[in-house]
């Protein structure tokens, strides 16, 4: 009789514990890596979507408010920054063109507007604002060339952009939200005839807001419910736009005043 050979066992292929142990763990490694890849790309492209709709949102809005100011000189006569303006608050009148059938603007200036743009400042977990309220005109001009508007009554009130605070500056100061320039005067130092007053101008009285013909508008924004912690490792922006309220270039000369609206 033949010996039975039976079949040697160490050849055959397999893993151990171990092997399959470290398998496990490499793979679940790799899977984790994936996933905080993919968590990572998404919340990255969800802060570049947001910076850029808040962007495109806030010069949209700061655009609007420059073409306001840009129609304030409704008249020769009529001075369009008013009193009670100040660095949140900002206080003109300004013509809108009524609109068509198709809602486009027509050639005729007959709407005149009292309009106050409204900076409220963050408050704990309520985001800063920027409002604006508008009152339409009682009248065209009086005896006095002045409009009547009637502000006791409930204006017209429209939310502009949430998640609004003060520029900080590079000395670490707050700039404020609305700025005013006037022309220089003989009274100051060194007046430089025809060029604006460099300093912020702040209109107490009714005789000095009658001078103002600039006003600058700057603020920083952040994407809504982000103000404070936007953007780890990233910064707000700042937009800032100014608006000349004048007719005809200004004058050199002494003898001119410079008044805003002046043709």
């Amino acid at each position: 009789m033949t010996a039975s050979h039976q079949p040697a066992l160490r050849n055959e292929d397999g893993l151990t514990l171990i092997e399959l142990l470290i398998g496990l763990v490499v793979g679940m490694v790799v899977t984790l890596a994936a996933f905080a890849l993919l968590e990572f790309t998404t919340n990255d492209v969800s802060r570049i979507t947001a910076r850029t709709h808040a962007t495109q949102v806030a010069r949209i809005q700061v655009e609007k408010l420059m073409l306001q100011l840009h129609s304030a000189c409704v008249a020769v006569t009529i001075n369009p920054i008013l009193l009670g303006s100040n660095a949140t608050e900002l206080k003109f009148i300004s013509e809108s063109s009524p609109l068509n059938a198709n809602k486009e603007p027509v050639s005729s200036l007959n709407s005149v507007h009292l309009h106050k743009i409204i900076y409220t400042p963050p408050s704990g977990k309520v985001e800063g604002l920027l409002t604006e309220q508008s009152w339409p005109s009682l009248s065209s001009l009086n005896s006095n060339k002045e409009f009547l508007f009637a502000e006791g009554e409930k204006p017209t009130e429209r939310r502009l952009l949430k998640g609004v605070t003060r520029t900080i500056n590079a000395e670490g100061k707050e700039e404020p939200v609305f700025q005013y320039y006037r022309y220089y005067r003989e009274s100051d130092t060194k007046p430089l005839f025809g060029q604006l007053y460099p300093t912020t101008y702040v209109p107490s009285t009714t005789v000095e807001a009658e001078r103002i013909a600039k006003v600058t508008v700057g603020f920083t924004v952040t994407p809504e419910g982000a103000e404070g912690h936007f953007a780890k490792g990233d910064r707000a922006f700042a937009i800032e736009d100014s608006a000349v309220l004048r007719l005809s270039p200004s004058s050199e000369a002494a003898s001119s005043p410079n008044q805003p609206c002046a043709q």
